[in-house]
């Protein structure tokens, strides 16, 4: 695989990446969860959350690094 290649795979991972992600924030927005969640429950799904987001854009940052080393 060549650098182009592997550029393109990894873009199209990431972007990948982010719409899961987005459909994951939707759904567990605080707004859309049931009104019986306990706060245990809406704590650990905002944990969750800040975690995928904070891996969403690490994975961004690696992605444009690659793209500017090629």
């Amino acid at each position: 695989m060549d650098n182009e290649e592997l550029l393109d795979k990894l873009n199209r991972v990431y972007i990948m990446e982010e719409e899961m992600a987005g459909v994951l924030i939707d759904l567990c927005d605080p707004g859309t969860l049931p009104d019986d969640l306990s706060e245990e429950a809406r704590n650990r799904i905002a944990g969750i959350l800040s975690g995928i987001k904070a891996d969403t854009l690490r994975h961004k940052k690696i992605v444009a690094q690659a793209r500017k080393g090629s």
